[in-house]
């Protein structure tokens, strides 16, 4: 819970005592423990600096406990018996509650236990009006109750009573937070009388001892002008429109007042305000950021913000342009902005398209000196330049049927070379095919050839028949070492009778008429007929070289 104390010490820095002012006591009670919030009740604390201004010794507590308000309350008593005050001004707000016995105003720490404990839980009326009444000349209690409805327990009323049965010389206003700080403020006003303030502010209920023509402060009071040179130096320190405001509210015919009036023309009419009263949208904002951004300025960003670097910009916008450098613009400026802007974009625009025709221009020229042949190294030359040009798509294009060209030419050379050496039929002519062409397309059926021709060490067998399709036992051994799987099998089964030879039912199945045709292909590609597949075969089968021996 937030509390604070403040006793005026002007009383012992001024030439005069106490008296000249009085004594004030504030008490603002916003935050209870167990209560709901009053919210605003604190704001009577700023009427403290107002009354020391006008030499009130002052004591003021926020947020107490009930043992705190006795304290406080103690200690203006004990100011009141040694100064005698003339004036005694006290300021109370917060939750108030009322017996036929009494009202109180209830401190931070009071709670809905009702009538019994309300002595102990907060301050009596009575009894604040009491130590009030011993002024020379006038008392003031300025109550501000709670407007919400309480529940404070049994025997307790929220509020304040109709009648509040004080001493004759004590005066009451009461109403809301925010009148109670003005008609205080207004009170202080030399010449300005108590009942006057109540007939003005209809939302102020005045009772007790309210003077029609005694004013609180008599006309020429001393630290009037103190007060009012004070207020002056906190408006001119705020430099703001509302301290002015609040400093010709509390002194319109003050020795500033004219000052203050000239201070407000001043600020009403500062560039941030007239900017403020255009009232911006993001949007608009975000076009003024790319206006300047056009004309070459840097606005660190078009976000619709205008911070730092778009000031900037404005700033060194206005300087280029002969205005005022307030980095602050007003609506004509916005509206020439804009026009410059436009201007300078359809220059822009006009730049980018002159400099794109003369880049079209070089591209179509460049093509015209290379690619435009359409032979491969001018096709490259122009890619490599203009990756992204003109004929760029035409150029990849020519580059492809090129290159397909020069792979059919190369195909049809390896074709021819592997012809000759078919027709040659010889370990020289396979192995002189292979050399020329170590990457082409019949380098394994010629090394298939080449190692058919080639003396084979056969072991000797012992009491075994002469091979014979489908008891050759190496010939079975090669085949099983292959580990052809059932797709493989039918593929070599769909060459046989491609062939021209009959494997019987394609099905993978390698029965004795399959062996048959097995054996038959074998001879066909002047491989040993085991009727058992080797890699030879199977090569000659799967290979590209098998449709050579179709044609």
């Amino acid at each position: 819970m937030k509390r604070f104390f403040m006793a005026g010490a002007l009383a012992l820095c001024w030439p005069f005592s106490v008296q000249a002012g009085g004594v004030a006591l504030i008490l603002g009670v916003e935050e209870y423990a167990k209560l709901d919030a009053v919210e605003g009740a604190s704001r009577v604390l700023e009427t403290g600096a107002a009354l020391e201004e006008m030499g009130f010794l002052v004591l003021a507590g926020e947020n107490l406990t009930s043992e705190e308000m006795r304290a406080q309350l103690s200690g203006s008593f004990d100011q009141i018996q040694r100064e005698d005050p003339a004036r005694v001004v006290i300021v109370l707000s917060g939750h108030f509650a009322h017996a036929p016995s009494g009202t109180w105003l209830m401190a931070a720490d009071s709670s809905d236990a009702g009538l019994a404990l309300a002595d102990g839980q907060g301050l009596r009326l009575g009894l604040v009006a009491e130590i009030a009444a011993r002024a020379s000349e006038t008392a003031v209690l300025w109550l501000a109750p709670s407007v919400a409805s309480e529940a404070l327990g049994p025997g307790l009323v929220a509020g304040l009573p109709e009648q509040l049965g004080l001493p004759e010389n004590v005066a009451v206003l009461h109403g809301p937070v925010e009148q109670i700080v003005q008609g205080l403020r207004a009170s202080l006003r030399p010449g300005t009388t108590l009942a006057s303030i109540a007939r003005a502010n209809r939302a102020l209920i005045g009772a007790g001892a309210l003077p029609e023509r005694v004013a609180f402060l008599p006309d020429g009071f001393t630290p009037g002008a103190r007060a009012d040179q004070r207020a002056w130096q906190i408006a001119l320190e705020a430099d703001t429109e509302a301290g002015f405001q609040a400093y010709l509210a509390a002194f319109p015919n003050g020795q500033n007042a004219q000052a203050a009036r000239s201070a407000l023309d001043r600020i009403r009419n500062a560039p941030d305000r007239i900017e403020e009263a255009l009232f911006l949208t993001r949007e608009e904002r975000r076009a003024i950021q790319r206006d300047l951004v056009t004309l070459g300025y840097d606005t660190r960003g078009v976000d619709g913000i205008f911070g730092p670097g778009t000031r900037g910009a404005i700033s060194g916008w206005q300087a280029v342009n002969d205005l005022e450098d307030t980095s602050f613009l007003t609506r004509d400026q916005i509206f020439l902005l804009a026009a410059q802007a436009a201007d300078r974009a359809a220059e822009i625009e006009a730049e980018e398209r002159a400099q794109r025709e003369a880049e079209e221009r070089a591209d179509r020229e460049f093509w015209a000196l290379t690619g435009a042949a359409g032979d491969e190294p001018g096709l490259r030359s122009y890619l490599e330049r203009y990756p992204q040009g003109i004929f760029a798509g035409l150029a990849r294009d020519r580059l492809e049927q090129i290159a397909q060209a020069q792979a059919a030419e190369t195909r049809d050379r390896d074709l021819a070379a592997w012809r000759r050496a078919r027709a040659r039929d010889t370990v020289a002519g396979y192995e002189a095919y292979i050399r020329n062409w170590p990457d082409g397309e019949f380098v394994a059926n010629a090394q298939a050839r080449i190692d058919q021709r080639q003396p084979v060490a056969v072991p000797p067998q012992q009491d075994m028949a002469p091979s014979a399709p489908g008891t050759d036992l190496q010939a079975r051994a090669r085949e099983e070492a292959l580990g052809l799987t059932h797709s493989t099998r039918l593929l070599i089964e769909r060459r046989l009778v491609r062939l021209g030879f009959d494997p019987g039912p394609v099905d993978g199945v390698f029965d004795a008429q399959a062996r048959a045709a097995i054996a038959q292909a074998q001879g066909f590609f002047d491989l040993t007929p085991t009727g058992y597949v080797d890699q030879h075969l199977l090569t000659m089968l799967v290979s590209n070289l098998f449709g050579e021996f179709l044609r």
